[in-house]
């Protein structure tokens, strides 16, 4: 009972210690979304609009699924702005935005605010956000910890005719350092609160070891409690069995009495049942000599019967070899009609799973479609949406390369440079990745003249060649169907790289051949290209990367590029029923092949 009522107490501490820190957490959350309201309501008040609005309502409209829109539907109700009552709305995309004063968003719902600001142009609409980049919006409002700022661009407020009051305009945040400051206060009470949870933490690690000291306690009680159970148990067991043992033994000289006298009375029925078997024997004897007599009569007359039987014997022979025949003939005609109606069946269920494959295949290249055509789009918004990141960085690296280039010292003047050239780099493998994933769905295949395809290629790089002195050899090439774009990106990524991976002091040769073959499993006839260079080579340790994306085998001082032309070269060859693959040896060139169905 005591170690039960401990248990109880342990759980009640911990119940109502976890419902003390839930609420705490609530309440603040419920505090931070009230002042973003009245924040909101605020930054109304102090601003002015050009065309004097005549509307009967103050209208704030909510971009995206948020719970800001219920607290402003609430302050609604209590307040007005510029003496007009408010009307909240909400809106799922920014085209939907119409006839609203004001338009927030927060950053984490992923609205594009050039798109917002285009959209509202010119209707006299203030676009509020929440933790937007610098400088983006007309008013920008930052939370951090329970507190909020704001910024304000006052160019983008008179495009749309609105002005902020001086008021307003004297409290907003107008620069990079002050953000900076405002940032390092709130981490330095962000730190001071940490330091307070910490020591709330260490004070609840007390607590859960003291608890569980308890509960060791209660352990143990409850463990010499059940040795003592199963003591008692073992020796009521004993017991029954004593008492189980004596009634046995009382038991056993009266079933003996018993069991005698049973015998007895067998005995006697035995001697009688004897005495009526001779009896019965006699009388059997006599009837055994009767039958005798009556037996040897009937083998006379089954013998005469058996001559009969003999000559039906015969007929009925004949007469079963006929239908014997008849019902082999049944048979086979039964077997013939079976297979053909197994044939028919088959066949019909045959027919039916290829149409319902049929119709699956058909479904499933509508998906395929649609899940290409939704990978397109996504590597799209991708790209776009990493590239403004990236012009946001090659921006800010911009201004404090103007503005801090006399305070900067050489070392962060480098890094700056190299900060601005990773941003060049990545951008430029973000377009090599959209280009990536367009490859391989070109439907414009026609029949290319791969002679006249590389007379436009040579033609094209001829600055390269000169300044190389390189060769390219090739005569008598097919004409091969397919993409001619596609299939220019595949000849000229191999002659540029055999020409930029050349051997120190030796000018590059490239030799371009092809033969014929036909795969048997496939029953197809292929062209077979091959290019060869004299170049450096390719390692055995790294073939199994040549075509991986963005892989490189040197260093970018030493060569240039992103490393994704040959995974655009395996792309297009696999895209046109083709493999690609090479042969290489260090500082001896290589040989690259690929095939194209004839």
């Amino acid at each position: 009972m005591k170690s039960n009522f401990l248990i109880k107490c342990v759980f009640i501490v911990f119940y109502i210690t976890s419902v003390q820190v839930y609420s705490q957490n609530t309440s603040i959350e419920q505090v931070k979304r009230v002042k973003r309201a009245i924040f909101i309501f605020n930054i109304a008040e102090q601003t002015s609009y050009g065309d004097t609005n005549i509307s009967s309502e103050f209208i704030i409209g909510v971009l995206g699924k948020d719970r800001t829109i219920i607290d402003l539907k609430s302050l609604a109700e209590k307040r007005q702005i510029k003496n007009k009552p408010v009307k909240v709305v909400g809106f799922s995309s920014v085209k939907d935005i119409e006839n609203v004063d004001i338009i927030y968003t927060n950053y984490n719902k992923n609205f594009d605010v050039d798109y917002i600001l285009n959209k509202i142009s010119g209707n006299n609409t203030l676009l509020i956000t929440e933790n937007y980049p610098y400088n983006s919006s007309m008013i920008n409002i930052v939370n951090v910890g329970n507190d909020f700022q704001y910024e304000i661009n006052e160019n983008l407020m008179q495009r749309n005719n609105i002005s902020a009051f001086f008021n307003l305009r004297k409290n907003a945040i107008s620069s990079i350092e002050k953000w900076k400051q405002f940032f390092q206060n709130s981490e330095n009470t962000l730190a001071k609160t940490k330091d307070q949870l910490s020591k709330a933490e260490d004070s609840v690690k007390l607590k859960d070891e003291e608890i569980q000291s308890q509960k060791q306690i209660i352990s143990i009680n409850e463990n010499k409690l059940k040795a003592k159970d199963q003591s008692l148990v073992n020796q009521k067991t004993e017991i029954k069995e004593l008492i189980s043992i004596s009634e046995f033994q009382k038991k056993k000289y009266s079933d003996k009495l018993i069991i005698e006298k049973e015998l007895e009375h067998r005995i006697l029925k035995q001697i009688d049942s004897l005495n009526k078997q001779k009896e019965q024997i006699v009388l059997s004897n006599s009837e055994i000599e009767i039958q005798q007599t009556t037996l040897a009569k009937q083998k006379e007359d089954i013998l005469n019967e058996e001559v009969k039987a003999r000559a039906i014997s015969e007929k009925l022979n004949t007469q079963r070899t006929v239908n014997y025949l008849l019902l082999i003939l049944i048979l086979f005609a039964l077997i013939f009609g079976w297979v053909l109606f197994k044939n028919y069946y088959s066949t019909k269920r045959l027919n039916n799973v290829l149409k319902q494959k049929n119709d699956t295949i058909y479904n499933q290249s509508f998906t395929l479609a649609s899940k290409n055509k939704e990978l397109e789009e996504f590597a799209y918004i991708t790209s776009h949406d990493l590239k403004e990141p990236l012009a946001t960085i090659s921006g800010l690296i911009d201004l404090l390369k103007d503005d801090y280039k006399d305070k900067l010292d050489e070392d962060a003047m480098t890094s700056m440079d190299f900060i601005d050239k990773s941003s060049e780099r990545m951008r430029t493998q973000i377009d090599d990745l959209l280009e990536y994933s367009k490859l391989g769905k070109s439907k414009d295949k026609t029949n290319v003249d791969c002679n006249d395809l590389l007379n436009e290629i040579t033609s094209d790089i001829a600055n390269a060649i000169t300044r190389f002195n390189a060769k390219i050899i090739y005569q008598d090439l097919p004409t091969v169907s397919g993409s001619k774009v596609e299939l220019r990106g595949v000849f000229q990524n191999l002659i540029n790289n055999a020409i930029k991976f050349k051997k120190v002091g030796v000018s590059p040769q490239v030799t371009i051949n092809y033969t014929t073959f036909i795969l048997e499993e496939q029953n197809k006839a292929f062209w077979q290209f091959e290019v060869t260079d004299n170049g450096i080579g390719i390692a055995e340790k790294h073939k199994h990367k040549i075509f991986s994306i963005f892989q490189r085998l040197h260093s970018r001082e030493e060569y240039e590029g992103t490393g994704i032309g040959l995974s655009f070269c395996k792309k297009i060859v696999e895209s046109l029923g083709g493999e690609i693959w090479f042969e290489s040896e260090l500082n001896k060139g290589t040989t690259f092949f690929f095939t194209i169905p004839k």
